[in-house]
Formats: structure tokens, C-alpha cells, sequence
């Protein structure tokens, strides 16, 4: 605990250095965010540490959330493994924030119109490489082959998926599948037309994402008729943005090594227990090519 600490302090600092010379990471009203020398990593509370009666308020910060399963307020409180986990790493670094919600593309131009200072549940695809600062994956989804009950079949590579009908979704991109001549995926507009394809037997096997879609299907009592093939054929990472106007490389450097502890800690495993997603979030083995 006391390494995440440590890295929560160093993130802090390095904050609060940007935060000095930048007013939308200054709460309205409040004073100039101290340097480094001037005891700016005290801003970082040592979680369970009490503040000092003169210590300076938390910064404040604006990020963006999307309001999905990973990220989003329940009567004002953070919900969700990605955003609870963002939210523990902010305020054990003495940062307040406030959480809007907003489309991950809207999200990204307000990152480079300096509205936002970091957007969550990114993928951090070409296009906007150079628009922000990636974090490490805070979550990772993995695409996953689902059948009818008692109609999996061994799937070890991705020749195994030849000649079988494969639904997929509009807009998706399944590298490992689509660069294989001998796969052919059909896609279908939302899940609910993908699972009534499968249901009645016009695809023989499905893609879906191993924690959004079976935490909704299973909720749904959906996943009792299917049977989940044990290898991933995609992986799809899950990063926060961070302003480059508001942060430097070097204080997502910290924010990464203090996410790596976090994750090492019984919070981490509370969190995904409290979502109910605690035997989803996993590493999968992948199909080879």
C-alpha cells in the first residue's frame, strides 16, 4: 500500500505542476495550485492520512464519462470497475473531480478544446493517437465466440472458425478474423438481432465481449442457452484519455504506476466483486492464427 501511495503522490506533484498554470484544472474561487516547492504534493493525501486544518482543497478536475456499464453516476455517485477505479486513483491523489457525461467522440475533441481534462472507457485507436495521453489498459474486453448450448466446438486457431456462419457486430473490427480469406463474418446492427440470429439458427456462432455482453445477457438470463468457447479471438484495450494540455507524459507515467498497485490491492477486487463481474475480468487464452 505504501508504493501506491508513493505513486499517488508523484501523479499529484506532477498534476499540480500543470494544474498551476492551467484554469480549467483550478476550482473557480480557489487559490493558484502551489508548486512542487511550495508544498504542492501535499495536495496528495496519503489515503487514511487527515489533511492539515491549512492544507489547500483538492484541484479540481473535469472528466468525462460515458455513461455505460464501465463508467457512470448512479445519484451522483461513480459506478462502474473503470470510473471506480479512475475515482480511487484521483482522490487518493488529492484531486476532486467532477464527472460529465459525454460520448466518447464528443469527449475527445472537448480533450483538445481544453473543455475536459480526461476522458474514460477510451480505445485508443490510429486516429487519435496524438490527441491525449493514454493510460495503461484500466480494463480489457475480449472478444469471445459463443454457440447454442451443446454446439461448441473445439477452437484453438482460427482456422477452426472456417465455414461456419459468424455473426458479428456493424462497426466492429475483428483483426485476427478479418484478415483470414477463409472467414466470413455478417454483421448485424445491435446485439439483440445478433442473438436472435443465433437463437433460431441462422448463425452458427456469435462474437461478443467477454464483460459488457455476458454481464448484460447473464442479467438477462440469456447466457443458460449458450455455451462460451474457452478461447479469445480479439482483444479490445479500455484506457482514460488525459489532456496534454493538463498533464504531462511524465504524470500519466505515475498515474500508470499507481493503477499497476491498485490493481495488486483488495480495493481492486472489491470493485469488480462489487459489479458482479469479478470471474469476467481475466486474461483469456487466444486463438492462434
Amino acid at each position: 500500500m505504501e508504493r501506491l501511495a508513493q505513486s499517488c503522490r508523484i501523479f499529484a506533484t506532477a498534476f499540480l505542476l500543470c494544474a498551476a498554470t492551467s484554469s480549467l484544472a483550478q476550482a473557480p474561487g480557489a487559490a493558484p495550485a502551489p508548486s512542487a516547492t511550495e508544498g504542492g504534493a501535499g495536495a496528495a493525501q496519503v489515503p487514511g492520512a487527515v489533511p492539515a486544518a491549512d492544507a489547500p482543497p483538492p484541484v479540481a478536475l473535469r472528466v468525462a464519462i460515458p455513461g455505460n456499464l464501465f463508467a457512470s453516476l448512479e445519484k451522483g455517485v461513480p459506478t462502474g470497475i473503470f470510473l471506480e477505479t479512475v475515482d480511487a486513483l484521483l482522490k487518493k491523489s488529492g484531486v476532486a473531480p467532477t464527472y460529465l457525461n459525454m460520448p466518447t467522440g464528443e469527449a475527445i475533441q472537448s480533450l483538445n478544446a481544453g473543455a475536459v481534462a480526461m476522458a474514460t472507457v477510451v480505445v485508443p485507436v490510429p486516429r487519435i493517437k496524438d490527441a491525449a495521453y493514454f493510460s495503461d489498459p484500466i480494463v480489457i474486453e475480449h472478444n469471445i465466440a459463443v454457440t447454442l448450448k451443446d454446439k461448441g466446438f473445439d477452437l484453438g486457431k482460427v482456422a477452426d472458425l472456417r465455414g461456419r456462419r459468424i455473426g458479428a457486430r456493424t462497426g466492429y473490427q475483428y483483426p485476427l478474423l478479418q484478415k483470414d480469406p477463409g472467414i466470413v463474418l455478417q454483421r448485424f446492427q445491435t446485439d439483440g438481432e445478433m442473438l436472435r440470429a443465433l437463437l433460431f439458427g441462422a448463425v452458427d456462432v456469435v462474437i461478443i465481449s467477454a464483460i459488457s455482453d455476458i454481464y448484460a445477457f447473464r442479467s438477462e438470463g440469456i447466457m443458460t442457452r449458450m455455451e462460451i468457447l474457452k478461447t479469445s479471438v480479439g482483444t479490445v484495450p479500455l484506457v482514460a484519455a488525459f489532456s496534454k494540455k493538463q498533464f504531462t507524459k511524465e504524470s500519466v507515467d505515475a498515474f500508470n504506476r499507481a493503477l499497476e498497485e491498485f490493481k495488486n490491492s483488495p480495493e481492486w477486487q472489491d470493485i469488480l466483486e462489487r459489479n458482479g463481474v469479478a470471474d469476467l475480468v481475466r486474461d483469456w487464452p487466444m486463438v492462434t492464427e
